[in-house]
């Protein structure tokens, strides 16, 4: 059997699946002033928890009506990846929990990505760094 071709969202989203765990029961304790954030970080575990199921999963032979399916769920899956991460970078964290949150993606993300990728400032894994830093300062830098 043949793997189809595997894109660097859905490398990154393996990796956060099993990275972000710890983040999730802290996160859903308290909400405070960061319920967005909250929010949209559950939908983005959503997201990377069902692209590790796949990516993870059976694997069908190449152009099967199977491997066909599994393929678009992933790209519909790996769409929706990026704009997810884009509004929690550019949602502030005014919480210790926020924070935390912010900071397991970064941890589960950014090495890899470096790794793998020729990342820029306007990569969405630099972006989360940024905002990360700009939560912590609360803006400003020293």
């Amino acid at each position: 059997m043949s793997k189809p071709s595997i894109s660097r969202r859905n490398v990154l989203g393996a990796s956060l699946a099993a990275a972000v765990l710890p983040a999730v029961a802290c996160a859903a304790t308290s909400a405070g002033n960061d319920a967005h954030l909250l929010a949209l970080y559950q939908q983005f575990q959503r997201v990377s928890d069902a692209i590790h199921a796949i990516d993870t999963g059976v694997v069908y032979k190449c152009g099967t009506p199977e491997a066909t399916q599994q393929e678009s769920k992933l790209e519909t899956l790996l769409r929706r990846d990026d704009p997810l991460l884009k509004q929690i970078a550019n949602t502030p964290a005014l919480t210790p929990r926020g924070k935390q949150i912010k900071a397991s993606i970064v941890l589960a993300r950014l090495p890899r990505a470096v790794e793998d990728f020729d990342l820029d400032l306007s990569s969405e894994e630099i972006q989360m760094c940024l905002s990360l830093a700009r939560d912590v300062t609360g803006g400003s830098s020293l």
